[in-house]
């Protein structure tokens, strides 16, 4: 019965030592080594120097951080992280909200300058064709006694005008 026992005994020290081997052997994941150990995972933040040696677990080059630890490090980083980015897109914003109130306002600058420029133009017109019909009125009565002289003044005159009225009137 002690030779039971003690085969029992050898083949319990083989299966904790076998499983408590597996438990520590380290997993690569997203450029992290992990390892497990009796009292939970502890994370590698080097580089994972694994032993020459069957039974043993091999050496962290850096410094090894509970994974409670690194989790925590690393929500108080992408805090950080995404406060500067709420800063940059707020200044973005505003820069967004100037850019359009100049774009309005230019927009009116615009606008107002159109209807004055469209407002000499009917001044133009108005000043031209009032000229126009004063010079022709003004002739000699001498002249515009030829019948076919006048008809021909007043046909000058229409063109003229009618040239006025294209140009000015288009815009």
């Amino acid at each position: 019965m002690k030779r039971f026992i003690c085969i029992a005994a050898v083949c319990f020290a083989l299966i904790v030592v076998g499983a408590s081997s597996a438990q520590s052997q380290p997993q690569d994941i997203e450029g992290y080594t992990f390892i497990r150990g009796s009292s939970g995972s502890i994370v590698c933040l080097g580089r994972w120097v694994p032993s020459t040696d069957a039974g043993k677990p091999g050496v962290c080059e850096g410094q090894m951080v509970d994974v409670t630890q690194l989790t925590a490090v690393s929500a108080k980083l992408s805090a950080d992280r995404l406060d500067q980015l709420l800063l940059v897109l707020t200044s973005i914003d505003q820069k967004m909200a100037d850019n359009n109130s100049q774009i309005e306002r230019l927009i009116e600058a615009t606008v107002n300058t159109q209807e004055s420029i469209d407002h000499q133009a009917e001044q133009v017109d108005e000043l031209l064709r009032d000229a126009i019909s004063t010079r022709f009125d003004a002739l000699a009565r001498r002249v515009l006694a030829n019948d076919t002289f006048r008809k021909e003044l007043e046909k000058l005159k229409a063109e003229i005008l009618m040239e006025l009225k294209k140009h000015y009137s288009g815009q």
